[in-house]
């Protein structure tokens, strides 16, 4: 394996793992919760705890589709939602489900991330409005939105007192 390949295969090992000590943290939070503390939002107005599980779930999985779609494109352009900008699903109903559903993201990004094709790494992906970027300089980002929003989870229980 050339030096190049290898870089980019811990690139994507790199960010799976990422992903899965974060997102593992996370889980073990969820499944400590009451069902009804996953409805809860932040006091000041936003998201429920339901909501935001539901987003990262879906975002990650997004990410995922959009590594395997840069395989078979030179360079693309995607719009922001394609990367799980605002994206909401089914807000999960119990404590259990939430924590199973990022149990399921986890794997997932356990899986597919550490076979991407490592040719795709320098690829480039255009998403207004935030610009034009290789995967190598996209990967840091969308992990840290997703985990940024398990911090904003945290913060929603520690201000209604649950953590």
């Amino acid at each position: 394996m050339d030096t190049h390949s290898s870089h980019t295969t811990d690139l994507f090992t790199s960010a799976a793992t990422t992903a899965h000590e974060g997102l593992f943290a996370f889980e073990t939070v969820l499944r400590g919760l009451k069902d009804a503390d996953l409805h809860r939002a932040d006091p000041d107005g936003g998201w429920t705890v339901a909501q935001i599980v539901s987003h990262i779930h879906l975002s990650g999985l997004l990410w995922i589709a959009d590594v395997e779609r840069m395989r078979h494109d030179p360079k693309l352009f995607m719009f922001r939602e394609e990367l799980g900008h605002d994206v909401l699903g089914a807000a999960p109903p119990s404590a259990q489900e939430a924590a199973d559903r990022i149990a399921s993201l986890r794997h997932a990004l356990d899986t597919c991330l550490p076979a991407a094709d490592p040719a795709i790494a320098d690829k480039e992906l255009e998403v207004p409005p935030f610009g034009t970027m290789t995967i190598t300089q996209w990967m840091p980002g969308l992990i840290g939105h997703m985990l940024g929003h398990t911090e904003q989870v945290m913060e929603i229980l520690r201000k209604r007192g649950i953590l």
